[in-house]
């Protein structure tokens, strides 16, 4: 059974060089100064320069400052301290450094940014340790040449560096257009075939999720542009109208396949509005990116030849959710749109707030992030007190890999280990042979050129390449910290030792609360069927007067998010130990595929807003609840009488999903 769709990698070519090009910079000029002044240990600037462009978690530039600022502080600071540490007794170093492991560990509870920070300040401790002074002011020495290359790559990324406040968004939203438009391809070919209803949930399971994240992912970016620009900008109420128009021409497809599966006869009057639809939306693509006007005459005249389409189909639900999406894409043009509104801002939050609340909410044994954190320091605390004592210089990238290659979850630590594992090996290759070329510090910035810009194209594309190219980049800036040291032993050390981090993260993570996600499947499933009956009763209570189509949105987006939770969980188990839990897993995949299913019609109900007469209204409020029920508890019950008037097909073919539900948790 496949349970989850290949991951569809967002387009950052533009973006991808442009970082790397960042950090040929960055990285070259402490280089060419090294050469020019004959001073090889600025290639610890070098270093620094390199780190501080990683930690650059990219977006808003409110959201890049503090990242790349208090990595420069930080990862200068602690090599400093660790330089002089690791001179120190391992009885003193090897605690010191499982603590700082336990600390940046944790600080993944400030998402990603706080993450990427964290796993970096622990590579400069600990190559530190692999750097030892035993004078103090030689190990402050080092850390001021640290933190020159590191305030060079900061000047260079938030001052020097041509920066778009609005670019992280457009590109964001750039990518939901084209996930929309795969979406709406392959709803195309799903129209011209005539395929059942397997092919309909490999549809909605392979890219409805897709999207999902592409738009909450864009929602994210949006709101921490607003933060810095404020949203009362004509920028951002741009930037948010487009963004609201995308989530509603992404639930009017939802709608439409859910009526395509249920009508084939009506499919291939479908294919031509749906062409230009696709046409739309993937030449929205590269005008967001561009920062070009959607306001064109093509464009006025593909949204007429669109509205004419439509009114040669008969008047049927599929023609009112194609003329939703129509309408969405005249308020994509529109000058004053007629509908939408800005997102809300979100409300300030204090700086003693964002830092304290998530370090109280997480302190705890029952916090993922706690126990991963934990988990990492005391697998590191006996690696550090062995490499330490009798490893070496380089053995510190045991460490380095078991921090990066540990992840919360087994699943996830086995991919990263598999990825990072076999990325190292074919940079310790790499860089052997680029050992025979470069040996100046001048041949060495060369070099890095298309390294830079390699490694940071293939960063969002494939994590093992990625690490094939960044391992000849730290090998040879290592290597520039010691002259005359072999650049393929220092390519062999890394690889071995970074195998054998690899294999202690894989063992560390099965043995230490492992968080197999297994177990939890019934509990998952619980989330998701409650997410969907609340989306249920939110409808109804529109449909009613009860309740606003805003809360339906919210309860939609909900649902949404509950199933992509779900479906990641199914395919993270498949990387655990799950045989004896096949059927459960067969079960949950099933009634997800009802569940997507539930959605699509609750999307059709919210287009066509079917008028309910006031004798009906009882009727529909017992369907809320009865669906609600069943839902939640999962235990089936007689249907409720039925509505005369519109809407009873659709209310029919929720309870057909809802009483599968049900069948399946009391199979």
């Amino acid at each position: 059974m496949k349970l989850a769709a290949p991951n569809l990698k967002p387009d950052l070519r533009g973006l991808s060089l442009s970082e790397g090009l960042r950090a040929f910079c960055a990285v070259a000029l402490p280089l060419l100064l090294g050469q020019v002044f004959d001073v090889p240990q600025l290639g610890l600037a070098a270093l620094g320069a390199l780190l501080t462009c990683y930690a650059d978690p990219g977006g808003p530039a409110a959201r890049r400052a503090p990242a790349v600022i208090s990595y420069a502080l930080l990862g200068a600071s602690l090599y400093a301290l660790f330089s002089w540490v690791g001179a120190q007794s391992p009885w003193v170093s090897a605690p010191l450094a499982a603590f700082l492991v336990f600390c940046t560990s944790f600080a993944r509870i400030y998402g990603q940014a706080g993450m990427q920070v964290g796993n970096l300040s622990s590579v400069a401790a600990l190559l530190a340790l692999g750097a030892p002074e035993s004078g103090m002011g030689w190990a402050l020495l080092h850390g001021l040449n640290f933190l020159a290359g590191a305030g060079w790559a900061v000047i260079l990324t938030l001052v020097i560096w041509e920066t778009h406040p609005y670019a992280a968004s457009r590109r964001a939203l750039a990518e939901v257009a084209r996930r929309l438009a795969r979406l709406n391809n392959e709803l195309v070919r799903f129209a011209r075939h005539a395929e059942g209803e397997a092919a309909f949930s490999a549809h909605a399971l392979e890219y409805r999720g897709q999207v999902r994240e592409a738009i909450e992912n864009a929602r994210a970016v949006a709101y921490a542009t607003f933060r810095r620009r404020g949203p009362v900008s004509p920028r951002g109420a741009q930037l948010s109208l487009r963004l609201e128009s995308f989530d509603r021409i992404f639930g009017a497809l939802i709608a439409l396949s859910e009526q395509l599966e249920q009508d084939p006869a009506v499919r291939d009057d479908c294919v031509a509005p749906l062409r230009l639809i696709s046409g739309w939306l993937a030449a929205m693509e590269p005008e967001i990116l561009a920062d070009r006007p959607l306001d064109t005459p093509r464009k006025r005249a593909s949204l007429k030849r669109l509205r004419q389409a439509l009114r040669d189909l008969p008047d049927a639900p599929e023609r009112h959710v194609l003329a939703a999406i129509a309408e969405q894409f005249a308020v994509l043009i529109a000058v004053a749109p007629p509908t939408g509104a800005a997102l809300p801002a979100p409300s300030p939050v204090g700086l003693r707030r964002r830092v304290l609340s998530p370090i109280r909410q997480n302190f705890t044994l029952s916090s993922v992030a706690f126990r991963h954190a934990l988990r990492a320091a005391v697998i590191a605390l006996p690696v550090l007190a062995v490499t330490t004592r009798f490893g070496g210089i380089y053995s510190h990238w045991a460490t380095i890999t078991l921090v990066f290659c540990l992840q919360p979850y087994f699943a996830a630590t086995w991919a990263r280990t598999a990825e990072r594992c076999a990325g190292t090996v074919l940079g310790g290759v790499l860089a052997a042979a680029l050992g025979f070329f470069v040996h100046t510090d001048l041949q060495l910035a060369l070099a890095m050129l298309p390294l830079s810009l390699c490694a940071f194209a293939l960063r969002p594309v494939n994590f093992s390449l990625y690490i094939a190219v960044l391992t000849p980049m730290v090998v040879l800036l290592v290597e520039k910290l010691r002259p005359g040291e072999s650049e393929f032993f220092v390519a062999a050390s890394r690889v071995l030792w970074s195998l054998l981090g690899g294999a202690l993260a894989v063992l560390g993570s099965a043995l230490l609360w492992p968080g197999f996600e297994a177990p939890k499947l019934e509990s998952f499933l619980g989330t998701v069927r409650r997410a969907h009956a609340a989306y249920v009763e939110a409808v109804i209570d529109a449909l009613l007067g009860q309740g606003s189509w805003g809360a339906a949105e919210t309860a939609r987006r909900a649902a949404g998010l509950a199933s992509n939770n779900l479906e990641a969980a199914l395919q993270r188990i498949l990387s655990e130990p799950h045989g004896r839990h096949e059927p459960a897993m067969v079960k949950v995949a099933a009634a997800d595929a009802a569940l997507r299913r539930m959605a699509g019609r609750l999307s059709l109900l919210a287009l066509e807003r079917p008028a309910i007469a006031p004798q009906e209204r009882d009727v529909w409020r017992g369907w809320a609840v009865w669906l609600r029920q069943i839902l939640e508890d999962g235990r089936a019950a007689p249907r409720p009488a039925l509505p005369i008037g519109p809407g009873a097909a659709d209310l029919v073919r929720l309870a057909r999903q809802a009483e599968l539900i049900a069948q399946e948790a009391g199979a």
